[in-house]
């Protein structure tokens, strides 16, 4: 507790309080502000599936895989070529829920975000079937994980909880 002294002004003692409880609040604003801003890492680039350092399915059948990912302002598209296959996927992580792929018996809903510097997905299928109703309950959507390495030239995609974990190097 600050205590008055008689060589001092007076209301000194309460602008030293304040100050005290200004100054603490102030670097609080601050550091969550920061924490906030942190900017997201950038997947842009031409990776490439290694196998070694990847752990796959058992009944995993892929023979190769590349992927072009371009990140343009706030959109990331990958560009998948599995095996001789291409397929695309886009997602905007702003955490808002996308119709990301449409099928004939449904839709698969997205939702992208940034947790800190790791792009995580979750998707759940809509199903639809013409004269039917289908009523699903009880399913976890699908969470996948994106993580890009310190140095840049390691990309991990840790698919549905871990139950494959695909390692992509830098071209």
């Amino acid at each position: 507790m600050v205590h008055a002294n008689k060589s001092l002004p007076k209301g000194w003692a309460t602008v030293m309080r304040q100050l005290l409880v200004t100054i603490p609040l102030v670097f609080a604003a601050m550091f969550s502000a920061l924490a906030q801003t942190t900017a997201a890492p950038d997947f842009s680039g031409t990776w490439v599936l290694n196998f070694a350092k990847s752990r796959l399915a058992k009944d995993n059948t892929i023979k190769s895989e590349t992927i072009v990912i371009d990140y343009k302002k706030s959109t990331i598209v990958f560009h998948y070529r599995t095996d001789s296959k291409k397929s695309k996927e886009t997602y905007t992580p702003d955490g808002q829920k996308r119709v990301t792929q449409k099928m004939s018996s449904g839709q698969l809903i997205s939702t992208a975000s940034w947790h800190d510097s790791v792009l995580v997905i979750e998707s759940t299928l809509d199903i639809k079937v013409p004269n039917v109703t289908v009523v699903v309950t009880g399913l976890k959507p699908v969470i996948d994980t994106w993580t890009l390495a310190a140095d840049g030239r390691t990309l991990t995609h840790d698919a549905d909880d871990h139950k494959e974990i695909f390692v992509y190097d830098k071209q």
